[in-house]
């Protein structure tokens, strides 16, 4: 692999089919600093406890490989935005157990889609429901940081912009415990120019100046099978999509972001990354 890919700190999400402890071998048979796993089914709402065994193999394969910058992506069942009180009980009993997994694993991020406001919803309402969700769930004690994923905008889904993203960081107390995930795909179907070098900048500024870029701390780096405004979360191998290397290249190329996480979430997983490798080894570093 060429410099770019060893100048910055890319993973993928690979699967922990085996143990959970075993998805560290599988992100360290690329040239990975670090990966993302569900630490549970990602479809079902109950999970079986970790065991203290599974527990220290994870952290001492991790430390061993030296992965940094680990991150779990929650369960999609858990929409943070809902307005019923039933489901919100067992978001928030769910929720809970994903961070208090998180850190059992020494984990150093909790990625979650910020949810929907559903179809007769009130998107402003289920903004605000997500912010006294999190309020309710951090704690000073809890090491690892929660993530906001940026949305692509499909149907009445929260976090399609910059400035619904900051109104949910703006009403967070522990604002220290939380950040953004960006995902390239998501971004580039909200809207949001960022395949062009002049769009790119003219976006990244945006997010700086709305959100800041301190809060930038992990990315899903994806290509996107459908086009720039479309709203629709379709990710793609890179090189493969609409976003293309250009895209892609921005990031990868883009020094403030080196030590941030960049995530693979291609859809051929671990059978792809190594086009998706291959794709961005092409890139060149200037």
């Amino acid at each position: 692999m060429n410099s770019i890919v060893e100048s910055i700190t890319l993973g993928g999400h690979v699967s922990t089919s085996g143990g959970i402890y075993t998805s560290v071998d599988r992100a360290s048979s690329f040239p990975f600093k670090t990966f993302q796993i569900f630490s549970k089914n990602q479809m079902q709402w109950k999970a079986k406890p970790l065991v203290k065994e599974d527990i220290d193999r994870f952290r001492e394969s991790a430390k061993r490989k030296g992965m940094s910058g680990i991150m779990i992506h929650a369960s999609y069942l858990l929409n943070m935005g809902t307005v019923d009180p039933e489901l919100r009980g067992k978001v928030l009993e769910a929720f809970s157990e994903e961070i208090e997994r998180a850190d059992l694993l020494g984990i150093d991020f909790l990625t979650f889609h910020p949810g929907s406001a559903g179809k007769s919803g009130n998107p402003a309402e289920s903004r605000k429901m997500v912010a006294e969700n999190l309020n309710s769930l951090i704690d000073e004690k809890q090491k690892v940081r929660i993530l906001l994923e940026t949305s692509a905008g499909q149907g009445q889904t929260i976090g399609s912009s910059f400035e619904e993203l900051a109104e949910i960081i703006d009403m967070v107390n522990l604002k220290e415990k939380v950040g953004i995930c960006f995902d390239t795909c998501h971004v580039w179907a909200s809207g949001y120019d960022i395949k062009s070098r002049n769009g790119y900048g003219e976006t990244m500024d945006r997010f700086k100046s709305i959100i800041g870029l301190a809060r930038l701390l992990g990315f899903h780096l994806n290509d996107s099978k459908k086009g720039q405004g479309s709203r629709v979360d379709r990710h793609e191998q890179i090189g493969q999509g609409t976003l293309g290397i250009d895209g892609i290249s921005n990031f990868v190329r883009d020094k403030r972001f080196a030590m941030t996480p960049m995530i693979l979430e291609t859809p051929k997983g671990e059978e792809g990354y190594p086009d998706d490798l291959r794709a961005i080894s092409s890139i060149s570093p200037d």
